[in-house]
């Protein structure tokens, strides 16, 4: 199937830039686990999909995802991508290399444009909040990124809608450009950021793009008979927060459910992510191109309501407090 021309591309607000509602992201795989000859054929694939937006960060085996993308982007230098990096976990030794302070914030731009041979990023996120620096200073420092022209539009990344909030009232006090995108955690399993993450985003008119809509390849149904060899399970304990009985209880219900419509469980979880309000995409990542076509059939799943309902049923939001409940919202 020909996706790129399905793909819908959704607008950052207060910017020109849109991104695509699904994006590739180098977490994990790119300069690390993946070789570089499969990373550039994943990367070729999903841009000729339509899948124009690459989500790094500088910590991405340490520097390594970015300069595996910067050759990709010497190979197609008139194609037009969003690219987006991010700062703030350590990247040596050295306790100045880390966190959001105005000096780390700039010789970090500096190093990932030298990996990916830019001289300007799309978008530019600091990766956590650091209470260790004055707001102020990060906001300063990363608005004067984009007035410098370094950046295009910086972001936030697991920030709380306080933080935000905040982060916007610095901007508009020192005049300088606010975040315009926020990028957490969002999947099926983890929907916390129902309850104040989008309201507030909304409010802010910050786009959403949410990392780890197949929950580690759990909502694949991957790990339903087992942990497979070589696979994020068998390796890490990163999944093994989904790894519980009662979770994998609600994944074999999942599973066949959508058996029983012909669709794949991995497909409809990222279909779900994409198409919640006030998500503008949602980051996968592939560590082969078949991987990525999986993840694209996604696209073209439509969820009808009979469809949707079961699968909220199934995987219901954050209650809403008594005071949303009495004002009839939250």
């Amino acid at each position: 199937m020909l996706y790129e021309a399905i793909v819908q591309h959704r607008p950052i607000p207060g910017t020109d830039l849109a991104l695509p509602q699904l994006s590739l992201g180098g977490w994990l795989t790119f300069g690390g686990s993946v070789a570089e000859v499969e990373a550039l054929r994943i990367l070729h694939a999903a841009v000729d999909a339509g899948i124009d937006h690459l989500d790094l960060a500088d910590v991405y085996s340490r520097g390594a995802a970015e300069q595996v993308v910067g050759r990709f982007l010497r190979e197609v230098p008139h194609r037009k991508l969003v690219v987006a990096s991010k700062v703030f976990w350590p990247m040596s030794d050295d306790p100045a290399d880390r966190g959001l302070s105005r000096r780390h914030i700039h010789e970090s731009i500096d190093r990932s444009l030298r990996r990916l041979g830019r001289d300007q990023l799309e978008l530019y996120y600091c990766h956590r909040e650091d209470p260790s620096v004055p707001l102020a200073e990060t906001v300063q420092a990363m608005g004067d990124l984009v007035r410098a022209g370094k950046v295009r539009a910086w972001g936030t990344s697991c920030w709380r809608p306080a933080t935000l909030r905040a982060a916007h009232q610095l901007a508009a006090q020192l005049g300088v450009a606010p975040p315009r995108v926020e990028q957490p955690r969002y999947n099926l399993f983890e929907r916390s950021i129902e309850r104040d993450v989008v309201p507030a985003c909304r409010e802010l008119g910050m786009a959403l793009v949410v990392w780890s809509p197949l929950a580690g390849g759990v909502l694949t149904g991957k790990y339903l008979d087992g942990r497979p060899a070589g696979s994020r399970g068998a390796t890490s304990k990163w999944v093994d927060e989904y790894l519980t009985p009662e979770r994998l209880a609600a994944m074999r219900s999942f599973a066949a459910m959508c058996a029983a419509r012909g669709v794949s469980p991995g497909a409809v979880a990222l279909a779900w992510a994409m198409q919640q309000p006030g998500i503008t995409s949602a980051i996968v990542g592939a560590s082969t191109a078949a991987q990525l076509q999986d993840s694209l059939a996604a696209i073209a799943v439509a969820l009808d309501p009979e469809f949707a309902a079961q699968i909220e049923r199934l995987f219901p939001g954050p209650r809403r407090s008594w005071l949303g409940r009495l004002l009839g919202r939250g």
